[in-house]
């Protein structure tokens, strides 16, 4: 009981921002749960965690500055930023269009379903953001359905949501990645790989029931697409996948992209190159932001809270010995809880990734695999959530109740078993000996 005490501001958080968005949805208010900013939200909780911290005013500040000064903290708001300008650089010279211009011309009327799906999985895998994959996949879906015959409008919105999730799950320039691999001092690559695993399984499997969901028979439309333009994305996963620093992936990813605009795009140059990248900048300031103030909170809670919670569910794990995967089911079970609770992924990531950090460490389970895990459950119960920002976007789009799109996330429902099995069976991956910090 104590330690849940001091863990109040957390709770305290919790109850403003998801109470809140309740309170506006009994109201009836459009896209209730993004009424109150997260950032607005959290003061509050500053203020009650200053006012439970026992030290001295100075003391006081410097834990609150530590907390912020983080070096987790500030790697990951260094990434976000580098992520917004490569996703805003990319929009601007039209390689978003031709992602999804390319992806159509390969799709025909039977299996129009896994389009729409496979669509939004590498879309979000190349710009790194579930809503933004919606926003633009999402009226594309929409309009196919009105020249489809058996193909139902929530069907449709629910392949959305699915491809948008697994390819926010897998992206390195997503910031529920960013979030996972910062929290857990990962390398980037192993987490990959490993996630790769998780996720094709699951993709694999949905497509399949995507296959058997409904029969459909219409023409698709294509539009005009350049190999060129998608060069950057290709960029960005070859680096990746050879080991390159995501700080160095996401720069040349910018300077590639930067200098296709300039070469091909009419009216593009190095000024509009540099509004791009100042307006991807200023997209992430929220969530950059909100990640200092959470760095922050947690400096004045202080870390004698989070390690008595890590040594309390240690304790409690060790005496459930028999139990070997107990650790990796906690670990997503914090995840996943913090998800429902939050209605925000990156969020419930940052808030669970020390106790998650902690449970790794005490029980020998890879940083990569404790990465995994948060980011796994986080995407896929997020997904899920009828009150969570990616479905309330479709279901605005497509204008029908989010209750009706949430049963057609299969994707997400499929992650969640594959997760657990994959627990369950995996027996590698359990050596922190050479893990990277």
């Amino acid at each position: 009981m104590r330690i849940l005490v001091r863990f109040a501001p957390i709770f305290l958080f919790i109850i403003i921002f998801v109470g809140g968005g309740i309170y506006f949805s009994c109201l009836g208010r459009k896209n209730a749960f993004s009424l109150i900013s997260p950032v607005t939200a959290v003061i509050p909780s500053i203020i009650l965690a200053w006012l439970m911290n026992k030290n001295s005013r100075h003391r006081k500040m410097l834990d609150f500055l530590h907390g912020i000064g983080h070096e987790d903290i500030i790697c990951m708001c260094i990434i976000f930023l580098l992520a917004g300008a490569f996703g805003e650089v990319t929009k601007s010279i039209d390689s978003v269009d031709s992602m999804i211009n390319l992806a159509l011309s390969f799709i025909s009327a039977e299996f129009l379903p896994i389009g729409i799906f496979c669509i939004s999985a590498l879309l979000a895998t190349a710009i790194g953001s579930a809503i933004g994959t919606i926003a633009a996949v999402g009226p594309i879906a929409a309009e196919l359905v009105l020249h489809a015959q058996g193909l139902p409008v929530a069907l449709s919105m629910g392949a959305v949501v699915g491809g948008a999730m697994f390819g926010d799950n897998l992206s390195i320039v997503s910031d529920t990645t960013i979030a996972a691999i910062s929290s857990q001092g990962a390398d980037l690559q192993k987490k990959l790989r490993l996630n790769i695993q998780f996720a094709l399984v699951a993709g694999l499997i949905t497509i399949a029931i995507l296959w058997n969901s409904a029969s459909v028979s219409s023409i698709v439309k294509n539009g005009d697409y350049s190999l060129i333009l998608i060069l950057p994305y290709a960029l960005l996963v070859i680096l990746a996948l050879n080991h390159v620093h995501v700080f160095t992936c996401l720069v040349a990813g910018i300077a590639m992209a930067g200098i296709i605009g300039c070469a091909m795009k009419e009216n593009y140059d190095i000024i509009s190159l540099s509004n791009s990248i100042n307006v991807g900048f200023r997209n992430v300031n929220g969530i950059m932001l909100l990640s200092l103030l959470i760095g922050g909170l947690s400096g004045l809670i202080g870390n004698d809270a989070i390690g008595d919670t890590t040594r309390a569910i240690s304790a409690w794990i060790s005496k459930k010995s028999r139990l070997s995967k107990l650790p990796q089911f906690i670990i997503a079970g914090v995840a996943s809880v913090f998800t429902v609770l939050l209605a925000n992924n990156v969020i419930a990531i940052i808030f669970a990734g020390k106790i998650a950090k902690g449970i790794a460490k005490n029980h020998g389970i890879s940083s990569h695999y404790s990465a995994t895990l948060l980011d796994i459950f986080a995407c896929a119960v997020k997904g899920l959530l009828p009150y969570g920002a990616q479905v309330l976007l479709a279901a605005s789009i497509a204008e029908i109740s989010p209750l009706s799109i949430a049963p057609y996330v299969h994707y997400c429902y499929v992650m969640l078993v594959v997760g657990i099995v994959f627990i369950m069976l995996k027996k590698n991956e359990i050596s922190e000996k050479n893990s990277p910090r």
